[in-house]
């Protein structure tokens, strides 16, 4: 049992990220000034265990008023951090998460303190999931203008992702023909591809393997078509 004046772990915060696949969130957790203020009055100690926990150490009573909320500002480390996660707000009973339109400032954390959060004397441990984006990937292909290509046709290694028909369309900006290939289904994003996409020509006399493409394309490469939805890869022969 705690003593009169010891420090234990109040809160857990744990912020998980689908993008990695390690233990990488993508955010720093910063308090706003006035739960800054709140905190340092209540003797309450923000730290930071690693890259995508945060603790909040306080003493054995909890020296808060209830019906106000702690607010913690999740600032962004990297400008992909927006290409790579859902937008999408979430929120849980025990925490939400609102719009901050503010630079290098993502959303802002609420976590209400209720009458049960301060009198609780086990730590609670609040984890948020962010979400991958899903984008559809594309591959524009420059056809070799030496030779008539023969049909062509991008499959996955595995049959994890099938892609429609190839389409031939001029390059917007340009008079340069490409052949798009998109896959059927948006693919949630991450940091390392599980996929491995190869380039066939299919031959009257046979397939021919004519390149390995890039396991995924760039994030920050958005489609010349379909930007809102696309990432892209730009391929030539």
């Amino acid at each position: 049992m705690n003593q009169p004046g010891t420090y234990r772990i109040w809160l857990k915060l744990v912020i998980k990220h689908e993008y990695f696949d390690a233990k990488q969130c993508g955010l720093i957790l910063e308090p706003d000034s006035i739960t800054n203020r709140l905190l340092q009055k209540a003797g309450i100690l923000l730290k930071q265990q690693n890259s995508c926990t945060w603790i909040l150490v306080a003493e054995n009573e909890i020296n808060l008023d209830s019906e106000i909320n702690l607010c913690f500002l999740l600032k962004t480390k990297q400008a992909d951090f927006y290409y790579y996660t859902d937008q999408s707000t979430s929120s849980d009973k025990a925490w939400s998460l609102v719009d901050y339109n503010k630079s290098g400032i993502w959303k802002l954390l609420k976590i209400p303190v209720t009458d049960d959060r301060i009198s609780a004397t086990d730590p609670e441990t609040i984890e948020i999931q962010l979400n991958s984006a899903l984008k559809h990937i594309e591959f524009l292909v420059f056809p070799n203008q030496s030779y008539s290509m023969e049909p062509l046709e991008i499959r996955e290694q595995r049959g994890k992702v099938v892609f429609d028909k190839r389409k031939e369309l001029t390059l917007p900006g340009t008079e340069k023909t490409v052949f798009r290939f998109v896959s059927s289904e948006a693919l949630p994003l991450k940091q390392q591809s599980a996929y491995q996409f190869h380039l066939w020509e299919l031959r009257n006399s046979g397939e021919n393997l004519l390149s390995r493409l890039p396991d995924f394309p760039l994030i920050q490469s958005l489609s010349p078509f379909s930007p809102k939805d696309t990432i892209t890869s730009y391929i030539y022969l």
